[in-house]
């Protein structure tokens, strides 16, 4: 491996979007166990490090796309891939680049899972609210959204 002195700036970056995105994974595991356990606390701590690994890659992306730039290419996957073959360390470049996708494409299942965690225990509160107010069975109207949601703030009036 190259000292981070010899590195390519384009290197240098890549390699810190595959560590940035493999915390933003870690982050991502540590949110659905919270979310599983009910961890409230915890659920707090790594929304927030969810967050600052998000930054952090953006600004990294930024960065990346500079220097892509800078060297006569855009900022698109097919240009990006003509970019690494013009430099000495096509390959490792090109390894880095794959390892940033699949992490990417890792973070963004992870998040589909613990969105349909989080939906599940919305669901829940939603039917336990119901049951509180007596409105079992009560159906379910779609919002703006086109999600079903339950008729919680109706009230009732009146008797006859």
């Amino acid at each position: 491996m190259h000292s981070e002195g010899n590195r390519h700036p384009l290197e240098t970056t890549l390699a810190q979007e595959v560590e940035c995105s493999r915390q933003l994974m870690g982050c991502l595991d540590s949110e659905r166990s919270a979310l599983i356990e009910r961890d409230l606390d915890a659920l707090e701590t790594t929304t927030q490090q969810k967050l600052d690994c998000s930054q952090q890659l953006e600004q990294l992306e930024t960065r990346r796309g500079s220097l892509v730039e800078s060297l006569g290419f855009e900022n698109t996957p097919d240009s990006l891939q003509r970019c690494f073959k013009t430099l000495p360390c096509a390959e490792r470049l090109s390894t880095l680049w794959q390892q940033v996708l699949g992490n990417i494409e890792s973070c963004r299942a992870t998040n589909l899972s613990n969105g349909s965690i989080l939906e599940s225990g919305r669901q829940h509160v939603e039917q336990a609210l119901c049951i509180l107010r007596g409105q079992t069975g009560a159906p379910s109207v779609y919002a703006q959204d086109g999600e079903t949601r339950a008729n919680l703030g109706q009230r009732e009036l009146g008797k006859v």
